[in-house]
C-alpha cells in the first residue's frame, strides 16, 4: 500500500516564477495526475515533493509525519525525471542491482526476478544501456524507482516523445504497476489521453497555483472556469445571455440560441462549455427528437490522425469531434445542410 501524502500550504520562489500556496493530498494508493501547459510548474513541483528544492512555506507530510526537512534519501518517495540518465556502458542489470533497496526486498535474485518480470525486462538484463530503445530506457528507470520499494511514486512525463506504440504499451503497464503494487503516484502530463486513461483524480495547474482537483468526471465533464475547459479540450465557449431556471432543466441562450441543461445554471454564471465529443451530427432528422436539435450546415472540417474535427453552424459556430472513418460515411460536405 502506497503512503498518504499532504502537502500543506506549500510555498517557493525560484527566481521569479512561485508555487504559491499549494495544498493538496493524494490519498494511499490513488493514483493523481497533474495537468497543464508548459511551464505551469507541475515538474518544479515534483522536484520539490522530492526534495531537490527546499521550502520558503508550508509542509510536506508522508502518513501524516512532517517530511520537509528530510533528505532525499530518506523520504520513500522516488522520482522518475522526464529525461532518466544512465551510464551508456551499463548494462539493465546492473543498473537494476545498483538501484535496489536490498534491505526491502531479500536476496537480489529475487529483487530482480519480481520486478524484471513485471516490467517485462528480462531479456534485456544483458544488454548495454546505448542499446536501449526511449521506451525500454523509461521502463528501465520505472523499474529503478520500483526497486527503492517507495510509498510515493513521482513520474514527470514518463511517456512524453515516445512513438503511438511504446506509449500505448508503457501506459497499460503503469496501470498495471498501479494496480499490483497499489502504489501512491501522482504523474505529470500535457496529455489527456494519459490524464483521463490512469487518473483516479485530476489537479490543473496554472503558473505554480492549483485550479481545481477532482475526480476525471468532475474535471473533465465539469470544469471549474475557462483555463481549464480550453486545456482540457473545451473548443466550444460562448457568453450566456440570458438563463431560465425550470424544475426539469433550465435556458440558457447564447447569441440568439437557446439551448436546453439538465445542470442548472448559477445565477452568475457567464459562460458555458460544451466539449465537441458531446455532440452528435447526422444527415437525416432522427424519428424521435430531444432536446438541442437543431438543422445545421457544415462550414469547416479538419482531420487530425483518426479524428475529425467539424465546425457547423446552428446560429452560432460549433465545434464538434468524431472518428475520421465515421464523418466520412456520413458523406457530410462543407456547406451542405
Amino acid at each position: 500500500m502506497g503512503g498518504r501524502l499532504s502537502l500543506r500550504d506549500i510555498s517557493k520562489d525560484f527566481d521569479g516564477f512561485k508555487l504559491t500556496g499549494l495544498t493538496l493530498t493524494v490519498e494511499p494508493g490513488e493514483y493523481l495526475v497533474l495537468v497543464g501547459p508548459t511551464g505551469a510548474g507541475k515538474t518544479l513541483l515534483l522536484e520539490t515533493i522530492q526534495g531537490f528544492h527546499g521550502l520558503d512555506g508550508g509542509e510536506i507530510l508522508l502518513n501524516e509525519a512532517d517530511i520537509t526537512q528530510l533528505p532525499q534519501n530518506q523520504r520513500r518517495i522516488a522520482y522518475v525525471p522526464q529525461n532518466p540518465y544512465f551510464p551508456p556502458q551499463n548494462t539493465v542489470k546492473e543498473i537494476l542491482e545498483f538501484g535496489a533497496d536490498r534491505s526491502s526486498y531479500g536476496s537480489e535474485s529475487k529483487m530482480l526476478d519480481g520486478i524484471t518480470q513485471m516490467m517485462r525486462l528480462n531479456e534485456y538484463l544483458d544488454r548495454q544501456v546505448v542499446t536501449l530503445s526511449g521506451g525500454e530506457k523509461r521502463k528501465l528507470a520505472l523499474a529503478r524507482a520500483l526497486l527503492q520499494q517507495p510509498l510515493i511514486l513521482l513520474l514527470d512525463e514518463p511517456l512524453n516523445n515516445l512513438d503511438t506504440v511504446s506509449k500505448h504499451v508503457l501506459r497499460e503497464e503503469l496501470a498495471t504497476i498501479h494496480r499490483y503494487l497499489d502504489l501512491t503516484v501522482v504523474h505529470v502530463t500535457h496529455d489527456q489521453t494519459e490524464a483521463l486513461t490512469l487518473a483516479d483524480r485530476i489537479a490543473v495547474v496554472r503558473e505554480g497555483s492549483l485550479v481545481t482537483v477532482g475526480t476525471v468526471e468532475q474535471v473533465y465533464y465539469d470544469p471549474v472556469d475557462e483555463y481549464a475547459a480550453r486545456f482540457l479540450g473545451y473548443q466550444n465557449m460562448y457568453k450566456v445571455s440570458e438563463i431560465e431556471h425550470g424544475n426539469a432543466y433550465s435556458k440558457v441562450t447564447i447569441s440568439g440560441v437557446t439551448l436546453r441543461m439538465s445542470k442548472t445554471p448559477s445565477e452568475n454564471q457567464t459562460k458555458i462549455a460544451i466539449h465537441g465529443s458531446e455532440i452528435i451530427i447526422q444527415r437525416k432528422k432522427p424519428k424521435k427528437t430531444g432536446d438541442n436539435l437543431f438543422r445545421s450546415k457544415v462550414i469547416r472540417h479538419v482531420t487530425t490522425g483518426p479524428t475529425a474535427h467539424i465546425t457547423v453552424d446552428i446560429g452560432v459556430p460549433l465545434v464538434l469531434t468524431m472518428g475520421r472513418r465515421l464523418y466520412k460515411a456520413t458523406k457530410l460536405r462543407v456547406g451542405k445542410m
